[in-house]
C-alpha cells in the first residue's frame, strides 16, 4: 500500500495571516512573467513598452484574485 506523505499547506503564519503554497507559487508566476515581459519590452523590436506590461500583470494579478473570489463564492 502506498502511503502518502501530509504536507502541511500553510509555509508559515503570523498571528492570524497564513501563507500558503499555492500563494507562493502565485507570486512565483507573476514575478517570472513580470520580469520575463520586461525584458522582452526592453527590445528594439517590442510593440509594447515596459509601462504596458506593469500595466497589464497588475491587472491580471487582480483578475486572479478576485476571479477566484468570485468563482469561489459561486461555486460553494
Amino acid at each position: 500500500m502506498l502511503t502518502y506523505p501530509h504536507i502541511d499547506p500553510i509555509i508559515f503564519s503570523i498571528g492570524w495571516v497564513k501563507v500558503r503554497w499555492y500563494g507562493l507559487m502565485y507570486v512565483g508566476g507573476f514575478l517570472a512573467g513580470w520580469w520575463l515581459a520586461r525584458k522582452r519590452a526592453a527590445k528594439s523590436w517590442s510593440l509594447v513598452s515596459p509601462d504596458q506590461v506593469d500595466d497589464l500583470i497588475f491587472y491580471a494579478m487582480l483578475g486572479v484574485i478576485l476571479g477566484g473570489r468570485l468563482g469561489y463564492s459561486l461555486v460553494y
